[in-house]
């Protein structure tokens, strides 16, 4: 494989246990009409890629159990493995697609200085709230510091409570729900082909919290979009 500028390259990829893939995968595929707009496909060497190199990639991507996976280099597809046009519930990558005001917990509730984080430390996972959250994994419950241990905006955590306070902050503010914004104000004007605000839902967990963790579910070829918009610094 050439050196290609790797800040030039954007990647979207959904990787699933075989478990996850039947779930994810438990709908039909996903159906629409030829975008006028689609992304432009070309082959790995019109952009410094080599084919035979790419094959080894391949095969270790299906050896993992991968469903879907989209590279693309200056805003073109050159690779695209799986079934990049149906949805899978995203994770991690949320975060980014989400981009203080009286908010409080249920008990025990948060302290004075808690309250002092701002919506940057949250956005930084800084908040040095550490709060029990909706959609939290064993592993993140059990490393999670003791409260109080850190003011906001001093110690990385990466905490579910600071995204998902972040969904209940724009939903107050704006008077609009995260699903409909971001299909409204990103995926519609960049032509994303298959994300509804249906593909999303809030994950009630009340007895740790009072906000709600918000999965969404999308397309590789969707996301790489989003990859798109991301490099270009938000300008489509």
């Amino acid at each position: 494989m050439s050196a290609a500028p790797y800040s030039r390259i954007v990647l979207s990829a959904a990787i699933v246990s075989a478990v996850a893939t039947a779930i994810a995968c438990s709908g039909d595929p996903v159906s629409s009409d030829p975008d006028p707009n689609a992304l432009e496909y070309v082959t790995p060497e019109e952009v410094g890629f080599s084919s035979a190199a790419l094959e080894n990639a391949q095969e270790h991507f299906e050896q993992i159990g991968s469903a879907a996976f989209m590279a693309l280099y200056d805003g073109k597809v050159f690779v695209a493995w799986g079934n990049v046009d149906r949805k899978y519930w995203l994770h991690s990558i949320r975060k980014p697609l989400l981009g203080a005001l009286g908010i409080d917990d249920i008990p025990p509730s948060l302290t004075p200085e808690e309250k002092q984080a701002r919506v940057a430390d949250l956005l930084k996972s800084r908040s040095g709230v550490y709060h029990p959250a909706a959609a939290e994994a064993p592993s993140m419950e059990e490393e999670r510091p003791e409260r109080g241990s850190h003011p906001p905006g001093t110690f990385f955590y990466y905490n579910n409570w600071d995204f998902n306070v972040l969904g209940t902050i724009f939903e107050q503010e704006t008077g609009v729900g995260i699903f409909e914004a971001f299909e409204g104000e990103i995926a519609d004007p960049i032509g994303m082909e298959f994300f509804r605000a249906s593909d999303g839902h809030h994950q009630y967990e009340p007895e740790k919290s009072m906000h709600p963790a918000y999965p969404i579910r999308m397309t590789a070829s969707d996301l790489a979009r989003f990859g798109v918009l991301y490099q270009k610094n938000g300008r489509w």
